[in-house]
């Protein structure tokens, strides 16, 4: 029988994807550039709200993300045959913390209004593609095509 408090491992499982070097997007870790975009905006933080998919700051580079984590909510819901009826929000937050730490954070709030969190602090640096190496297309896992 499912429980709302399995929203805590819902939160623990997105956030420990959302933090892997295999999210990617376009074949460069994912939150590198949201580093990059959020340094060169002179911003330190990205709100990803999973419930409409909208991005705070908007960027249209970032809407594959935001679409991947709203339809991994949903399918971690359904393999705990959870209700969508008890996801009232949810919203994950890149915050940087300087110039080489970024706390990440989901939030997920129940229909009963209770908040489930999981956060974590990561080193990250910002994105910058001549120092990278681009993710091939069959090297790895791809977070970001569902894989």
């Amino acid at each position: 029988m499912p429980r709302r408090k399995q929203f805590s491992g819902i939160c623990h499982d997105i956030l420990d994807s959302f933090v892997s070097r295999y999210n990617d997007l376009d074949g460069y870790w994912a939150l590198g550039q949201y580093a990059a975009f959020l340094m060169a905006r002179g911003e330190d933080q990205l709100v990803f709200q999973l419930q409409d998919g909208s991005i705070v700051p908007e960027d249209a580079r970032f809407t594959a993300s935001a679409a991947y984590y709203r339809r991994a909510i949903s399918r971690l819901m359904d393999a705990s045959a959870m209700p969508r009826s008890w996801l009232a929000e949810a919203s994950i937050t890149f915050s940087m913390m300087g110039s080489s730490k970024a706390r990440c954070s989901i939030e997920i709030v129940s229909d009963l209004g209770r908040n489930y969190r999981s956060d974590i602090i990561v080193y990250v640096r910002p994105h910058y593609a001549l120092n990278e190496r681009r993710r091939g297309g069959n090297t790895g896992p791809s977070n970001q095509r569902g894989r």
